[in-house]
């Protein structure tokens, strides 16, 4: 078994699913062979299992709109996901990237190296394991199409000051690696009563803008009777978090998250709020999520103040959380940023999702060539 992995935005993939080819501007398919297969990634889960149809071929007939790509194969797809059911990027299926390409897998994607058994197999596995949406995608291909263009087109930028070149977080300097016993043995710093406050203030910014967007908030039981604006914050949140199919000491761990956004009794987005000198413990029950419960298509965000965004980014791209995959997922939001952006909406309830959350939110991510599609 042959398997190969790209990246492309939602709008090229469509696309790709409308015409049956892949592209790209260089003569990369000479080894390409009839049933190799190509997963191709939207984001950070699996929009795509193809398997490859024909032999390569040149044209210059207009298929894309961000470039030619005239060297083309063709592709038949076997598995389409949307982004709620799409497999993630965790578990199985990046212990198979790491065994294949090491922890820095994004470089075997952007050239779209050769991976085979057995790690081909368990993707493989791990993809044909998830319910398929090929059906309903192909039959509203079109409608999709303009969704996914309109979203990218209208997409707000993220605040430019926080950037440096082509729109990446400027460049950190990346801390040494710590052994994970050492930072399993960091206890949480003692709050004062200015951080304290601060990070209810977090809470409550959070609980509010969950409701706009729809979802029902859940907040760490030892937070419930904390105020702000003399509110007790207890007041936006669920009692209990949905049965997520856990044992009671994993479930334990993760309701000490500070928020969760639940929608349809499922995680959408998980938050941390660090106002402390510390990170870890935030960092921590994050990982603590990914471990236990990879299959749910959760968004991580470490919230902190605005000068901490350096602080939070650099523990982030520590290799121990890099090793685990963390680093893929968790991003970071300012509670200046949060404020202002809850202010914007405040009366838009119902006519927002939670994705509003990626017009604040910034990460590590790694850049991916625009050299095929």
């Amino acid at each position: 078994m042959r398997l190969r992995v790209t990246k492309v935005d939602e709008y090229q993939f469509l696309t790709c699913v409308k015409h049956e080819i892949w592209g790209s501007n260089s003569a990369r398919f000479s080894d390409w062979q009839v049933g190799d297969y190509l997963v191709i990634l939207v984001d950070k889960y699996v929009a795509g299992l193809a398997v490859i149809s024909g032999k390569s071929f040149v044209s210059q007939s207009k298929v894309w709109d961000n470039g030619l790509f005239p060297n083309r194969i063709p592709v038949k797809f076997k598995y389409l996901f949307d982004k709620e059911h799409g497999p993630q990027i965790l578990g199985n299926i990046r212990e198979a990237f790491v065994n294949a390409w090491t922890t820095r897998y994004g470089w075997g994607i952007l050239n779209q190296n050769l991976i085979e058994d057995p790690n081909a197999e368990i993707i493989i596995k791990e993809i044909k394991a998830r319910p398929s949406q090929l059906e309903a995608i192909t039959t509203n291909l079109e409608s999709l199409l303009i969704e996914a263009k309109t979203k990218r087109d209208t997409s707000p930028k993220k605040n430019e000051k926080t950037k440096g070149k082509r729109g990446r977080p400027k460049k950190l300097d990346l801390q040494t690696e710590l052994p994970i016993a050492e930072i399993v043995k960091h206890e949480p710093e003692e709050l004062t009563p200015k951080e304290e406050s601060l990070h209810s203030k977090a809470q409550y910014l959070l609980s509010k803008l969950g409701q706009i967007v729809g979802c029902k908030n859940f907040i760490a039981s030892n937070d419930r009777k904390r105020k702000f604006n003399q509110t007790e914050l207890g007041q936006f949140s669920v009692t209990s978090l949905p049965n997520l199919g856990l044992n009671d000491e994993a479930t334990n761990r993760i309701s000490l998250i500070d928020v969760i956004w639940l929608k349809q009794n499922a995680p959408m987005c998980a938050f941390e709020v660090e106002t402390s000198t510390s990170v870890y413990s935030g960092l921590l029950r994050m990982s603590d999520l990914l471990a236990v419960v990879p299959a749910l298509n959760i968004k991580l965000y470490i919230v902190a103040q605005s000068e901490r965004q350096k602080k939070v980014l650099s523990e982030l791209s520590m290799p121990t959380f890099r090793k685990i995959g963390l680093n893929d997922y968790c991003e970071f939001i300012s509670i200046e940023d949060l404020e202002e952006l809850l202010k914007k909406v405040e009366n838009l309830s119902g006519h927002i999702q939670p994705s509003i959350l990626d017009t604040i939110a910034l990460g590590l991510e790694e850049e991916i060539h625009e050299d095929d599609k």
